[in-house]
């Protein structure tokens, strides 16, 4: 039995590794424009870019659901706070990858900073946990992210984001897996009131350069369309918002070139 639960654990860690979005990037907005959000401002920068959280001036809370590829076992859940103050911003999140077999668990506390009018600068501490059900164990590891906002001219931002620069990983007796090293680097360009056109390139160090292109229109009054598309594998994606006072939600669906489609929600509440 404990053989079967090996080879069980082993192909489930090499199709998690094919099939997540390396860092578990959380939000439906920016999961249906193809995550290319390093440079937008909502609550999931708290996963996408930290630093565009201090363009926020509410306390928001939200949580997240994706199922990839339609699989329970490989479906992540996430929640997210962000709270303002005079100091600057700080910021909470917690997510969830995986099944009892094979599960990751990622915790973020964050600062974010206004350094000038125009300028916005983040970091974030993590702890991260990789659990092997109780036959194989777990291990946790700390690292940390950094991110980078500039308003370059009105409404258009250009914005950087590195994740595990100091390339943690795990070691144990059946493994030798590392922490994905991630930089990315992109635009948001409100083109006008209604239509939002977003791109960024990712680097992660041990695999090819990404490139992904978002769109957002506001079709009717805060009702949203949006799409996307990315390479490295390639996918396509869409989605819909909308917001009713403080509330938001957001829904996507994605098409990955050959695992299939993965489905996403979340929920946002500003106070």
């Amino acid at each position: 039995m404990k053989s079967i639960n090996l080879i069980l654990l082993l192909l489930l860690v090499q199709l998690s590794s094919y099939a997540t979005s390396d860092n578990h990037l959380s939000g439906a907005r920016s999961s249906a424009m193809a995550n290319a959000s390093v440079a937008s401002t909502d609550l999931w920068a708290n996963y996408n870019n930290q630093a565009a959280l201090a363009r926020i001036d509410k306390i928001q809370a939200g949580v997240f659901y994706e199922n990839r590829f339609q699989l329970k076992d490989l479906s992540t859940k996430a929640i997210s706070l962000y709270v303002p103050t005079k100091l600057g911003g700080f910021n909470f999140n917690y997510s969830q990858f995986g099944s009892d077999l094979y599960k990751e668990r990622k915790i973020g506390f964050g600062y974010s900073k206004a350094l000038s009018k125009h300028f916005w600068a983040s970091v974030q501490l993590n702890q991260i946990l990789v659990k092997l059900n109780q036959t194989y164990g777990e291990q946790s590891r700390f690292n940390f992210e950094i991110g980078l906002l500039a308003e370059i001219f009105q409404d258009f931002f250009l914005g950087f984001h590195l994740f595990n620069p100091s390339q943690e990983k795990f070691e144990t007796m059946y493994f030798d897996e590392a922490i994905p090293s991630i930089a990315r680097l992109g635009f948001s360009w409100h083109l006008s009131d209604e239509t939002l056109l977003s791109s960024e390139i990712q680097k992660d160090f041990d695999h090819d350069i990404r490139l992904k292109f978002g769109t957002e229109h506001e079709i009717l009054d805060k009702l949203f369309i949006r799409l996307g598309v990315s390479n490295h594998p390639n996918q396509i994606s869409f989605g819909l918002g909308y917001q009713y006072k403080s509330i938001k939600m957001n829904l996507a669906y994605s098409k990955h070139q050959n695992l299939g489609y993965t489905p996403s929600i979340d929920l946002n509440f500003s106070f």
